[in-house]
């Protein structure tokens, strides 16, 4: 009897270690795309966090904000690049 009642007091200890949180820089706020493109660190950062996870985060609205601010990011920089022709 007391082993099993060791076991219930146990488990809820054990099953909390278990749960994982996944926090995006800052998670208290949203950041706009103009605010990632005005932060590279941050932007950096945060993408970093949401290509780590993007099952748990995909949906995040700074993962989204952020995935357009790099693409806004990048949209210029092939330009200098040659053509390639198939």
């Amino acid at each position: 009897m007391k082993r099993l009642a060791m076991i219930f007091l146990l488990l809820p200890l054990a099953m909390a270690g278990c749960k994982r949180e996944v926090s995006l820089v800052p998670a208290d706020r949203v950041y706009t795309v103009e605010e990632y493109l005005a932060q590279p660190e941050l932007r950096k950062k945060v993408s970093a966090v949401c290509s780590n996870d993007p099952g748990r985060t995909g949906q995040d609205a700074n993962c989204i904000n952020v995935q357009r601010a790099d693409r806004v990011a990048s949209a210029g920089s092939s330009s200098g690049m040659p053509r390639i022709a198939p």
